[in-house]
């Protein structure tokens, strides 16, 4: 039984925050938090949000400067992400609670849990970038040559951004589905290098390896498949699960296993 999804604006740190949520405040099992890639938005969580909602609280914030959030005035690292996060999460009061990250949003969960050490009691990742120096740096030129200033531009540099998220495209991906995030990078396309600086200045081998909590990463074909993976080497207490041949989207085009897999780590 699916659920609907709600909007709403709370004061952050940075300004107006955006959330998504569905279910029922302290109702069910326990809440969810959930934590996008950027330079995307909340919305990205809306169809397992729908899934999950029936039994559980789920939130799904903008994060700073993304979605429909204010921008900060200064660029942020992870673990101030986290920190701007932490800010909206704990005015909420929502006690004990499970995280879920995709990509930078995964980096955001292991730094939001480390500062949520009792609060937090599972975890769930997709896309962890345990990266080696020469993959790090693969990663920046890639990344940087997508976020370049477009100005007079040909408009060549949408048919680029679709194709930078289409070549990740797996099974039971729609063009719908690509053009939202081709919408949420544009709409986003001026902070997109203050994050992935963010991302590349963040040790998440070390993060990783300092959680307690039991941790379940999903691995699709991306960008990161590779360091997700090496994933496994890091944690204390975690297991990785590769969802080949999905690509991204794997939360929209395999919602209901997903789901099952989510309930039996974070309840069982």
């Amino acid at each position: 039984m699916s659920t609907d999804v709600r909007r709403r604006y709370v004061d952050g740190p940075y300004g107006q925050v955006h959330l998504y949520e569905a279910g029922t405040r302290g109702a069910g099992k326990r809440p969810m938090v959930c934590f996008h890639q950027s330079p995307l938005s909340g919305r990205t969580f809306d169809a397992f949000m729908r899934e999950m909602g029936s039994e559980r609280y789920m939130v799904a914030p903008d994060t700073p400067g993304f979605g429909h959030a204010d921008v900060p005035t200064k660029a942020l690292s992870i673990e101030d992400y986290a920190k701007a996060h932490s800010a909206v999460i704990d005015a909420m009061t929502l006690g004990e609670m499970d995280v879920i990250g995709v990509h930078t949003g995964a980096r955001i969960a292991v730094e939001f849990t480390r500062l949520h050490r009792d609060q937090v009691k599972h975890v769930v990742l997709v896309g962890v970038g345990v990266y080696t120096e020469e993959e790090r740096a693969k990663q920046r030129t890639w990344t940087g040559a997508s976020s370049q200033p477009t100005e007079n531009s040909d408009g060549s540099h949408l048919v680029r951004l679709w194709n930078n998220w289409a070549q990740f495209r797996g099974p039971g991906v729609t063009d719908e589905m690509i053009e939202r995030y081709v919408s949420d990078s544009l709409r986003n396309r001026s902070n997109v290098s203050d994050a992935m600086n963010a991302v590349f200045s963040h040790d998440m081998a070390a993060a990783l390896g300092d959680l307690e909590q039991p941790v379940l990463v999903f691995n699709v074909r991306d960008d990161v498949y590779g360091p997700t993976a090496r994933s496994a080497e890091v944690m204390k207490n975690g297991r990785v699960v590769d969802l080949s041949p999905s690509g991204l989207w794997p939360l929209e085009t395999r919602t209901e296993e997903i789901a099952e897999m989510v309930r039996a780590h974070c309840d069982g």
